[in-house]
């Protein structure tokens, strides 16, 4: 009895208000240490993501590979009038060491990622947040929200990001498919005419017969070749754009969302309270000394 009557005079409401908030973080910390961090990668979704990123990958490889062998192709035609476009196709692979470079860091965020966010990131925010209702500081509140963001990003933007891509950029991505084939069948087929050992005709009646087209000369050949270094250039834009802009467009939409969820954006009205009432005091001050003076 003693301690019923004990918790209805002391345990208001604001205490029972408190307990609700703490006992929920406490659940979550408890639900995404032991059930989420393991269970969220195994979902198909995120198997799926990391099958994209492994595509992706090859397809890079694919590519690279593809413009050293036109590359290679181009200087192997007689004279050195193709040496600098095949400069520029062996420049690229610049780019493509950069999209390897993204995609080997999104599938790291994927896979180390998910369990760093469940088992640590979201439990310190929880933790964050329980110091906050405990202690009535909303620096902590602001930090819990904060790290729970980043947490909640870093296990949904790239999945979200990879299966937007799929769906919107589909074409594109098929359009970079097509011109990898392209310069891997251009480069074969300048490789195998060079290599032949047909002395009856000349190289440019092999190349007519090997694309299929008339070749009079080395500038049809560089024209040829100048298109394909065109679906190149933008091949490579479009997988920037798929491996590297979206998913940076899908981050900071997540980030505003959440942001707006969790209520981030603190006005500073503090500051304004105290001015409004020292003015108020000047003006009665102000107002005082004119009757006193009538």
């Amino acid at each position: 009895m003693n301690l019923k009557k004990w918790l209805t005079t002391n345990f208001t409401e604001i205490h029972t208000e408190k307990l609700a908030k703490i006992l929920m973080a406490i659940f979550i910390i408890v639900l995404s240490i032991f059930v989420l961090a393991y269970k969220i990668p195994e979902r198909r979704f995120v198997q799926e993501t990391l099958e994209s990123l492994e595509e992706s990958k090859t397809t890079v490889m694919e590519f690279s590979g593809a413009t050293i062998a036109v590359s290679l192709a181009i200087t192997a035609l007689p004279d050195d009038f193709g040496s600098p476009l095949a400069n520029t196709l062996a420049d690229m692979n610049k780019y493509f060491i950069f999209i390897f470079a993204v995609l080997y860091v999104e599938k790291l965020i994927v896979v180390e990622g998910m369990k760093l966010s469940f088992v640590y990131i979201i439990p310190f925010a929880c933790g964050l947040y329980i110091l906050s209702v405990l202690s009535g500081k909303d620096i902590f509140k602001v930090f819990a929200s904060k790290l729970m963001i980043l947490g909640l990003a870093v296990v949904l933007v790239i999945p979200l990001s990879t299966h937007f891509t799929e769906k919107v950029c589909e074409d594109y991505l098929v359009y970079v498919d097509e011109t990898i084939s392209e310069a891997n069948d251009g480069a074969e087929k300048v490789n195998g005419v060079m290599a032949s050992g047909d002395k009856g005709t000349t190289v440019f009646e092999k190349l007519t017969d090997a694309f299929k087209t008339a070749v009079q000369g080395i500038s049809d050949l560089l024209t040829y070749f100048e298109n394909v270094l065109k679906r190149c250039v933008n091949s490579i834009a479009i997988m920037i754009v798929t491996t590297f802009v979206l998913p940076m467009i899908v981050l900071l939409l997540f980030r505003w969302l959440l942001k707006e969820l969790f209520s981030l954006s603190l006005p500073a009205v503090n500051i304004v309270l105290p001015k409004e009432k020292n003015d108020k005091k000047v003006i009665g001050t102000d107002q005082e000394k004119e009757e006193e003076k009538r």
